[in-house]
């Protein structure tokens, strides 16, 4: 109850003291704030080298074939090269696992890279990305999810999209999965919801409907949306004034003091002169900032967690079930396994049979328990506990900061990723919108034929939409 008193009474104060200021207010509390700080340190930011390659490759990534073909058609065969060369390496090195395939996989990307930079074809480009995505996609999905190999036949239709169509194909692919499942399957729990202040055990913060189980502590959540909005603007604003179009103002979109939007306000005309890439550039970024930030905050999530906690150090207990023998074994939260049976705990309880004995040595003293047939895995034995790896002696004075600090890169994770794939949906006024009408708009067809084409794709996108939200109205409906 004191967390809430204290943020309804800064969000009150925070408001009060916008409303006195001049900002353009929206429904009475959404305010745009718009300053002039920041834009000296994006155009200073713009004068570093490397931003024009850095966004021919977020075109790559993000739009997969049909990005490297664009670029081919813009003269940018140079920079693919490169490009075709840290893709293929990452391929090699995900796919090839003996030196001697590894090898022969990286002469062969080398012989294509120097192909592609001396006799640049467009569709030969198309194709060799496409292959090239193909091997990362078809991969990654196994590496992601194994038993994918079991549902080939939704795999490698998904795995060709994405290779030709990149990551809005994924979007879409995804949006058709859930309509199916909502439609024939009965499902539920929508596709897409909006992310809304809730409170949680008397605690704000923000949760979305239809998803009880994620819910980000409001502190942690401005915090990453702080980050997110930063990073998806400022790399927007950049490559503007890489391209020599200045910015008008920066400036945030609040509810209140809570922060739902950002933005970046070039100037509109001289977007409108510039060449169709540099548009796309400009467009890109946004996403692969957020993205950028999402890898980088799985990086630093790592290395805390390997650095905080080890499984040499035992085995520590989480909840323990009622009635199961780590109960009657007087096991209880808390409590450090270190040894079962003078072996590590971790791979002992790996392959765990029935009706075994146990002899575990603990820090709070042994404890002897017999296991018992698994509630839900036949065969299998179960002691009933929930455990996590304890935090390295040394470190246990600093372990709440650890343990929020693990959080906080969790949220941003998250939320990083689920912006930066919404941002790449291919209709306006999302930037996925804009840089596939760059890129029909580059094949010089009949102005007729790109608005239906344009007009198709919203029109399927919407759909799906409506379907994946439909769910939203069965939990409104029991809330009111």
């Amino acid at each position: 109850m004191l967390g809430i008193f204290v943020f309804s009474v800064l969000f009150f104060v925070g408001t009060a003291f916008l409303m006195r200021r001049n900002c353009q207010r929206y429904l009475g509390i959404i305010f745009l704030i718009r300053t002039k700080y920041g834009i000296k340190f994006i155009e200073k930011a713009s004068k570093l080298p490397g931003w024009k390659f850095i966004a021919d490759f977020a075109i790559v990534a993000s739009l997969s074939g049909i990005g490297a073909l664009y670029l081919s058609s813009q003269g940018r065969a140079k920079n693919l090269s490169v490009i075709f060369l840290i893709f293929g390496l990452f391929a090699c090195f995900i796919n090839f696992h003996t030196i001697e395939l590894f090898i022969a996989g990286l002469l062969f990307v080398l012989l294509v890279a120097a192909i592609i930079r001396k006799f640049p074809n467009h569709y030969l480009i198309f194709v060799v990305f496409s292959v090239l995505i193909f091997t990362i996609a078809s991969k990654g999905y196994l590496i992601i999810f194994p038993h994918a190999q079991m549902e080939i036949l939704t795999t490698l239709p998904m795995s060709i999209l994405i290779s030709i169509f990149g990551l809005p194909a994924f979007i879409i692919g995804a949006l058709t999965t859930h309509a199916f499942e909502i439609i024939f399957a009965g499902s539920e729990i929508p596709g897409v919801s909006p992310m809304l202040p809730s409170i949680k055990d008397g605690e704000i913060g923000l949760g979305f409907l239809g998803y009880e189980g994620i819910f980000i502590p409001i502190w942690y959540g401005i915090i990453a949306l702080i980050i997110l909005l930063t990073s998806h603007e400022i790399s927007h604003g950049i490559l503007s004034y890489v391209h020599k179009i200045n910015l008008k103002s920066t400036g945030l979109l609040t509810f209140g003091i809570i922060p739902i939007g950002a933005f970046v306000e070039p100037d509109e005309e001289g977007l409108k002169k510039c060449e169709g890439y540099k548009r796309m550039q400009i467009y890109v970024m946004g996403s692969f900032a957020n993205f950028v930030v999402a890898m980088t905050g799985v990086l630093l999530l790592t290395l805390l967690v390997s650095a905080a906690y080890s499984p040499d150090n035992g085995m520590l207990v989480g909840s323990v079930m009622n009635n199961s023998p780590a109960y009657y074994a007087n096991l209880s939260e808390g409590t450090t396994i270190y040894k079962i049976d003078n072996e590590n705990p971790w791979k002992q309880l790996q392959n765990l049979s029935q009706n075994k004995t146990l002899n575990l040595e603990t820090n709070k003293g042994n404890r002897t328990l017999t296991t018992t047939q698994h509630p839900n895995i036949e065969g299998r034995g179960y002691i009933g506990i929930t455990y996590s790896v304890p935090i390295n002696k040394g470190l246990q004075n600093f372990e709440n900061f650890i343990r929020i600090l693990t959080e906080l890169l969790g949220w941003i994770i998250l939320l990083n990723f689920l912006v930066g794939i919404t941002n790449l949906m291919p209709i306006s006024p999302f930037d996925g919108g804009k840089m596939i009408e760059e890129v029909i708009a580059s094949l010089n067809l009949n102005e007729e034929i790109v608005r239906h084409i344009i007009l198709a794709i919203i029109g399927i996108v919407l759909f799906l939409l409506i379907i994946n939200a439909s769910p939203i109205l069965k939990i409104i409906s029991e809330i009111f």
